[in-house]
């Protein structure tokens, strides 16, 4: 069971920093003394995204069809060496945003739909 202070995001605040300038910046890197802190802050990272997301499903409780989505969703925290390889010995913690992973073709036209904001993620074949 978690503690009272786990469960408030008073207690993430550095975590929430870095996770909201991980969205403005994607492959924002930080680094760590240590592996160990490298763990423990990803698991922080994730343990705040749960608790944004668990009271963001408050919200939409009781509406058919919808889940709880956080701003936090779209990143890809992983732990990485200096080679920006997985590695979880590593001391750097690496936020990438999701990726599509190929392009978007209208089909009345065929040409390919470049979306402002995303289509820097988007990735050809």
């Amino acid at each position: 069971m978690a503690s009272r202070k786990d469960s408030s995001p008073a207690a993430y605040g550095d975590v929430k920093f870095i996770l909201e300038l991980a969205v403005k910046k994607p492959g924002l890197q930080y680094v760590l003394k240590s592996s160990g802190a490298a763990v423990n802050f990803k698991q922080r990272c994730n343990k705040y995204r749960n608790l944004i997301r668990e009271m963001a499903a408050e919200t939409v409780l009781n509406i058919p069809g919808h889940r709880a989505e956080t701003a936090y969703d779209v990143l890809v925290i992983r732990q990485v060496g200096p080679d920006r390889l997985p590695d979880r010995h590593g001391c750097t913690i690496l936020f990438e945003h999701q990726q599509l992973s190929g392009s978007i073709i209208d089909p009345e036209t065929g040409d390919l739909i470049e979306i402002p904001g995303l289509t820097n993620i988007l990735r050809e074949y």
